[in-house]
């Protein structure tokens, strides 16, 4: 599986920005997962669970509420009102 660029930010700075395998997140028309060739797009984030799985192959879930993310070019970047990765992980 092809990896690609992920940037997540938040009102905080800089929350996670290296290679992902896949990303599912929760937007205002449903969950959409990116992966690595992925076309440009753009999409409201809404509130509810999202998944990363970095180069490595490891998943990590977090809660994620409200923002944006885009695919343009190659580099994805999810800009959320606040991410927090769940216990555990």
């Amino acid at each position: 599986m092809n990896t690609f660029h992920l940037q997540i930010v938040t009102p905080e700075g800089i929350f996670f920005d290296g290679q992902a395998k896949k990303i599912i997140v929760r937007t205002t028309e449903g969950d959409v997962c990116i992966l690595g060739g992925h076309s440009d797009f753009v999409a409201p984030v809404a509130t509810g669970q999202a998944c990363v799985t970095r180069e490595n192959g490891d998943t990590k879930t977090a809660q994620c509420s409200g923002g944006l993310i885009s695919v343009k070019k190659g580099i994805t970047r999810l800009a959320a009102s606040a991410f927090e990765w769940t216990e555990g992980h």
